[in-house]
Formats: structure tokens, sequence, C-alpha cells
């Protein structure tokens, strides 16, 4: 799972706390590297999140920044360094791709997360057996990796409901999801079920775009946009067939964010959204 190790909210965060405290000593990076006998490359990519600190580290770059280690703001920022050492729960999973681990961790961390889905319905809301379904596609044999896959969705899906505050969720769906024949009518059943209860929560919004609406600007695939607080960057992320794209750009955020207002603008209300599940749910038996 190494080499793809994009900066995170948090070592963002400490970046710019870093960055600031050099240019209040008006430092250049160049400067700095030179009190820290490092290179201007290292400087530049702690300073964006790309590399992670150790507390050890942070302690250095307070001395040569002549910055009070052992009082407040000094020991926040080394205990910031710290937590980035705390591995998260998917760094366990060995059967991850190294994309998709980075964006549980981002996911993790995010506080708001626009999503289109237009085949199968979102991993955030799946059941464990409609999970497992889907996800055992492509891998008939391989049930360490499947049963892997299944549990760290099950467990991503905690940021709606155990993580607080929770996870704002605004999701939207096809009514081609709804009718996919994912397992029998009984899975299918519990799982438009599971969706009902999941859009019941306060921080969880669902619609669908019927078959109705016709074409649209997504009909090439799904997105998803998370921001974030404290001023970190929103983040689009894209599943393709060749793996996964992480979108970061001012640009490429205005494109997804302009696409997502505009399926809003054909998806069905909230509540027409759960009337029209629950028809489905009906029409199963």
């Amino acid at each position: 799972m190494a080499g793809f190790t994009p900066p995170t909210p948090r070592s963002r965060r400490l970046g710019r706390e870093l960055r600031r405290l050099r240019e209040a000593r008006s430092f250049t990076q160049g400067d700095a590297a030179k009190l820290l006998k490092c290179s201007q490359q290292r400087i530049a990519r702690i300073e964006s999140g790309d590399i992670k600190p150790r507390p050890r580290d942070v302690l250095e770059i307070l001395v040569a920044y002549d910055v009070p280690h052992d009082e407040e703001h000094g020991l926040t920022l080394r205990s910031m360094a710290e937590q980035l050492r705390e591995p998260g729960w998917w760094q366990r999973l060995n059967t991850l791709p190294a994309r998709y681990a980075t964006f549980i961790a981002y996911e993790a961390e995010a506080t708001d997360l626009r999503q289109f889905q237009p085949t199968l319905i979102p991993g955030l809301i799946q059941t464990r057996a409609y999970a497992t379904e889907v996800i055992r596609i492509g891998r008939e044999t391989d049930q360490e990796e499947i049963l892997q896959r299944v549990e760290a969705r099950l467990k991503r899906q905690e940021v709606l409901t155990l993580r607080q505050p929770p996870l704002r969720l605004q999701a939207i769906i096809t009514e081609q999801s709804l009718m996919l024949e994912v397992g029998d009518a009984n899975l299918r059943r519990e799982q438009l079920d599971h969706i009902i209860k999941i859009a019941a929560l306060p921080n969880v919004t669902v619609q669908v775009l019927t078959l109705a609406a016709g074409a649209h600007l997504a009909v090439h695939g799904g997105f998803e946009v998370l921001t974030f607080a404290d001023g970190d960057p929103p983040l689009g992320y894209i599943e393709t067939l060749a793996g996964e794209l992480f979108l970061e750009s001012p640009e490429e955020i205005r494109r997804l964010t302009g696409v997502f207002k505009h399926l809003l603008s054909l998806a069905l209300s909230p509540r027409e959204s759960i009337r029209l599940i629950q028809e489905k749910k009906d029409g199963l038996g």
C-alpha cells in the first residue's frame, strides 16, 4: 500500500500551521531548509501535507523557528503530529487498494459528502447482504478479500451514526439502481427498506433521479465531493474501470459541484423519493 500517500486534511492543517510560523519569522523555505539541514523540497512537502512529520520533526522545526515547544501552541502542533502517526482502522486491512484506503481516510474526516451513484446503491447506505453481492462480482473465489471489503464498507457507515458530529450525506441515486437485480427479492426488499430508514436520519438526504428525467450531465458515471472543516479544500473522487481518481483543483471541484446541482434540479424531492422507494419495495411482494 505504499507509493500513494496524498495529504490528508489533518496533515494539510499541520502543514499550514508550520508554514505560518515560518512566514512569521520571514524565513523562506530555503532558509528553513538550511536551519533544519534538509532539502527545500522536504520543507515544501511538509507544508503541503504530503509528508506527515513525526512529533520529533515538529519539535525540531519549533526550535529552529524559535517557537516555545512546551507552551500551548507548540504542544498542540506536536500533538497533531502524534495523531498523524496513529493508523486508521482501514490500514489494518491488507486487501484494500491504496487509493480506496486513502479515500476512506478522507471520508473519515469530511464534514459533508455529496455523491451521485448511477448504477448501484451507494456504499454508505448498503446492507451487509447487498454489499456482499456487489463486492463478490469479479472476486468469486477470493473469500478473504470479499470479507474484508464487506467489513470495510460496513465500518465506513459508522460516520453516519457513531461519529460525532456525524457526516452529512446528500446522495442522489437513480431509479435504475432501485430496480437492478442484486440478489433475490428478499435481499432487494431489505435494501430498499434500509435506504428508507437511513434517509430518516437528520444528517442524511436521499433523492432519486428517475428514468423520466432523461439524459443528464453525469450519464458517463458517478462521483463524490467531500468538504472539510477548518478551511481545508474540498476533494472530488471518481471511480473508473482503470482505478480511482482524486480531483483537487478549484476548476474540477466547480465542475463537479455544478453537475451535482444540475442533478438536484432533475431529481425528485426527498419526500417524493422515499415514496418511490417504498413503491419499489412494495412491488417486490
